[in-house]
């Protein structure tokens, strides 16, 4: 595919899209029990989607736990292999925009202990590794990343 990924806000309706076995790699699918929690994903101005022409590529944003701090996610479908690079930067930009709004003083993410390119992600995005989380989801490993400023 070729052409530009068009930003729309996102739907918690995306998230189900990408959990019903769509994600981009099985590594990281999503507990199905977590689910009914996308509904608190879907706020202006902490989440967006990305798409080309009326497919879904990948959706990310920030979720606040408490001032200040925030938890990063991203959910992409295998559509994100066509759309690497642009994608990457979209979410990179994007998830500064959203810190810089929401005033981030600290901004952290969950990566599977086994998912490589999450873990060259999270630190491409500037997140620093930060520990190893024992069972966390899905009674699996994952490794703490956080930035904070």
């Amino acid at each position: 595919m070729k052409g530009k990924l068009k930003l729309i806000p996102f739907k918690k309706e995306h998230a189900q899209f990408l959990s019903n076995n769509l994600m981009n790699d099985p590594r990281v699918q999503i507990d199905k029990n977590f689910v009914n929690n996308f509904k608190y994903l879907e706020e202006e101005n902490l989440s967006f989607s990305a798409v080309y022409k009326d497919t879904l590529v990948v959706s990310g944003g920030i979720t606040p736990l408490w001032e200040g701090v925030y938890e990063g996610w991203v959910m992409a479908s295998q559509e994100i292999w066509n759309f690497k690079l642009e994608a990457a930067y979209i979410i990179k930009k994007k998830t500064e925009e959203l810190c810089k709004t929401n005033n981030v003083v600290r901004l952290q993410t969950a990566v599977k202990s086994d998912f490589k390119l999450g873990h060259r992600f999270a630190s491409w995005l500037g997140l620093q590794k930060e520990g190893i989380m024992k069972k966390y989801i899905l009674n699996q490993d994952h490794i703490r990343y956080a930035r904070v400023k």
